[in-house]
């Protein structure tokens, strides 16, 4: 009896593994607005989304009993939409921006392969850094001009602290202790001040 309820257990456990792999913190889906997203409220809901597809829109895979279904929304009308694995991007002007941080002040990334051979280099990856006011702001790049530009009215410290930065410190500096950039760090303190 005490053999069949451990495998019983056992069988059950690896079961259970991928279902309870699949819990995701924020639903896979289209987000009409940074509010829906806020509350979590995927419209369309799924088990993945993904941007673009070969007519340029957004796509979210739809459970349809034991089949799935593609639904395409048009990408204008959402303001973005997280992936199955979790990841979330925005969509804002025709460009997709990846959420790294979500905050009163949202720090996102875009990647893009570069090809350098006919210059003799290598191939490599090129993350840009972005950043908005809050989740509808508008996008620029994360740089020391644009965020004086936009804080330097309503957070003088803040830029203040930004502008002080030492030459070998950069903005999108990663502490993986703090799970923050540097850019966030400052922002932080600079509101405690």
């Amino acid at each position: 009896m005490n053999f069949t309820r451990c495998s019983f257990l056992g069988l059950f456990s690896l079961l259970a593994g991928p279902v309870a792999a699949q819990v995701f913190t924020i639903p896979p889906g289209a987000y009409r607005t940074a509010a829906a997203y806020h509350r979590k409220q995927p419209q369309p809901a799924g088990i993945n989304a993904f941007y673009p597809d070969k007519r340029g829109q957004l796509v979210v895979v739809v459970p349809r009993g034991p089949k799935t279904a593609k639904l395409r929304v048009a990408p204008d009308s959402v303001w973005g939409y997280v992936s199955g694995k979790g990841r979330t991007s925005r969509l804002f002007r025709n460009e997709e921006y990846r959420l790294e941080h979500a905050d009163t002040l949202c720090v996102y990334t875009q990647s893009s392969t570069t090809v350098n051979g006919a210059l003799g280099g290598a191939n490599g990856d090129n993350t840009r850094y972005f950043f908005s006011r809050g989740l509808t702001g508008l996008v620029f790049p994360l740089t020391t001009r644009y965020l004086r530009e936009a804080y330097e009215a309503s957070n003088p410290n803040f830029v203040a602290a930004a502008s002080k930065l030492r030459i070998d410190q950069s903005l999108v500096d990663f502490d993986r202790k703090t799970g923050l950039f540097r850019v966030t760090t400052l922002y932080r303190d600079a509101a405690d001040k």
